[in-house]
């Protein structure tokens, strides 16, 4: 099982501790029922339970207790710390992996493996390690069966072995029918992001909400008919067992007494001894859905944090320290570079290149184009965020390829239109407080925004105060490169204004470079540089100076 060689990951001291006290516990189990029943075959010959048989029945009964309760407690110290550190694992390869990949995998996926799957598996472990109690139980059961028949030790094996394959055959599917139930709620959840995401235009548009609440509709209804022919499956798991246990305990009782197989007084003992079987049987059975349903969550968190480390991963201090010869750039050359969104089928939907682009050091470049023109990919290009599919790209002529484009990614400070805003500035933890305060004010948030304990006060903002903030992070970070995709669009005419006339030119007076997607036509000759694309492509390039009127 993935379960038990995730489990084994862990400490082998504390794993074999743990085993130790599960076999004790076990075995104490099975000591009970054996004292039970040689105390009732006692009371059966006439007898009257006396003090020792107490004595003996508590101290077995305190000993199964207190190696019960040890097992269970160290079985959830040691899941919780694997799986912390899982979570840990998973966030580490989510951050260093490739943001296409991410993409691909979406939110909902994501937040339905990390979330329900690894809380699953924290109620399940300690489960395990009662079901393997349970199994020395019956082990230990089995034997005194053998002992007392080897003829019922015989049928109950052959009635186990019957259940045993119809369970299995029930555990296939239901192990199928999980797996799509798992894509199923990844998509609900992204449809749940959808609708809060979204809020706002939803309320705008009737249409368009019933139209989402109507695929949401569908999603739910796919749903519930794989949740309810799981639940159909899970409890024919638990029937199955049933089924054969209380037969063969109705053979023995009824059927084979009457062709002289088991004679009274062995039944006597047969019957209870049947009875202790059947019960951990049952509940090792009860547990096999909820097992299943642990080993698909693990299987998929697992599988996405293979994929999240095969998309070619790497270290912030490795990208850090790659970055480092890239500081003084002159030039960045981007040569007939190129990327495309693809289908399921992998298909291109959208191209984006060959562009050819060169970027100078301490230079404004403005890139303009109407909507779906390719902009804001082609930011994404420039600043390493998106690998090439083909082209190339040069740092003061010289190749930057494969591991090094996340040291070229420590050059830019980058705000794109899908900004998120953090509501504190991390990497950043040794700003000084009356810089930050200071830069909330040249923004203009000084009345709705506070820095207090390394963190931002609020930021229930308008879009537009939200990026002055995202700005101020950016500002603080004092690296080369700045992008802006379409930054202005949300504030108002007069910082709109200031962000061309006082913010770009303050930057550029302190060598940096700004690569600004923007309409705002009427500020271009603000610009060293303007470049139109459409369709993904460069149409032309001019310097700023040559469109003063703003004409094209």
């Amino acid at each position: 099982m993935v379960i038990l060689d995730f489990i084994r990951k862990g400490s082998l001291v504390e794993f074999r501790r743990l085993l130790l006290y599960a076999v004790v516990a076990g075995l104490a189990n099975a000591l009970v029922m054996m004292v039970v029943n040689q105390i009732a075959g006692f009371v059966a010959q006439g007898g009257l339970p006396n003090l020792w048989h107490a004595l003996v029945f508590a101290g077995v009964f305190l000993l199964y207790y207190q190696f019960d309760r040890l097992a269970v407690l160290r079985a959830n110290v040691l899941i919780e710390r694997l799986l912390k550190r899982l979570r840990i694992d998973v966030m580490d390869a989510l951050r260093r992996s490739e943001l296409p990949v991410i993409e691909k995998l979406g939110r909902g996926n994501l937040y339905a493996a990390i979330g329900q799957g690894t809380n699953l598996l924290s109620v399940t472990f300690p489960l395990m390690v009662e079901h393997f109690q349970l199994a020395i139980l019956l082990a230990a059961s089995l034997a005194y069966l053998a002992y007392l028949s080897l003829a019922a030790f015989l049928i109950f094996l052959a009635g186990a072995l019957v259940g045993y394959i119809a369970y299995q055959r029930l555990k296939l599917e239901f192990g199928r029918v999980l797996q799509t139930i798992a894509q199923q709620e990844g998509q609900m959840l992204d449809a749940v992001g959808d609708i809060i995401d979204g809020a706002k235009e939803l309320r705008l548009s009737d249409r368009r909400s019933e139209a989402v609440l109507r695929s949401y509709r569908t999603l739910a209804g796919a749903t519930e008919a794989l949740l309810v022919r799981s639940g159909e499956l899970s409890v024919a798991m638990i029937l199955v067992s049933g089924l054969i246990v209380y037969g063969m305990l109705a053979a023995v009782g009824f059927i084979f007494p009457q062709y002289g197989v088991f004679q009274g007084p062995v039944v006597f003992k047969l019957i209870p001894t049947l009875l202790f079987c059947v019960g951990p049987l049952i509940k090792i059975v009860s547990y096999g859905p909820t097992f299943v349903q642990a080993e698909v969550a693990l299987k998929s968190i697992l599988a996405i944090e293979h994929q999240l480390k095969a998309s070619g991963s790497i270290s912030p201090s490795e990208a850090r320290a790659l970055g480092i010869k890239y500081r003084d750039f002159n030039r960045i050359n981007y040569a007939h570079m190129s990327f495309s969104f693809r289908d399921a089928q992998g298909e291109p939907v959208f191209t984006v290149g060959p562009v050819d682009l060169e970027v100078r050091r301490g230079e404004t470049v403005f890139l303009v184009g109407g909507n779906g023109s390719g902009k804001s990919t082609i930011m994404r290009l420039v600043s390493g965020l998106y690998p090439a599919e083909e082209g190339r790209i040069e740092v003061d002529g010289r190749p930057v390829t494969g591991r090094e484009i996340a040291g070229l990614r420590e050059l830019f400070s980058v705000i794109l239109g899908d900004f998120h805003l953090f509501d504190r500035l991390y990497g950043l933890e040794n700003a000084d407080p009356a810089e930050v305060t200071r830069l909330i004010g040249e923004m203009r948030l000084g009345r709705k925004v506070r820095f207090e304990n390394g963190r931002f006060s609020d930021l229930q903002l308008s879009t537009g105060e939200r990026k002055r903030l995202a700005l101020i992070a950016a500002i603080l970070e004092d690296r080369p490169v700045y992008v802006f995709d379409e930054w202005s669009a949300e504030q108002d005419v007069h910082f709109r204004e200031e962000f061309y006339t006082k913010i770009i030119p303050g930057l550029r007076a302190n060598g940096k470079t700004v690569l600004a997607v923007t309409h705002d036509d009427r500020y271009w000759h603000l610009a060293d540089r303007v470049i139109k694309l459409d369709l993904g492509t460069v149409v032309w390039e001019r310097a700023g100076t040559e469109l003063t009127d703003g004409s094209v």
